[in-house]
């Protein structure tokens, strides 16, 4: 499988994405924001 500069670029920004949103998520519910591994449970 090629992996392009596209790709690449994507899935950095896919999981800069992720991590804020689990951030936000945290954040709206009071607890630590930086608390990424039971965010969702």
């Amino acid at each position: 499988m090629l992996k392009t500069f596209e790709g690449f670029k994507t899935r950095i920004v896919a999981k800069i994405t992720a991590l804020t949103t689990v951030q936000y998520i945290n954040k709206l519910f009071g607890r630590n924001i930086n608390n990424i591994k039971f965010s969702i449970i």
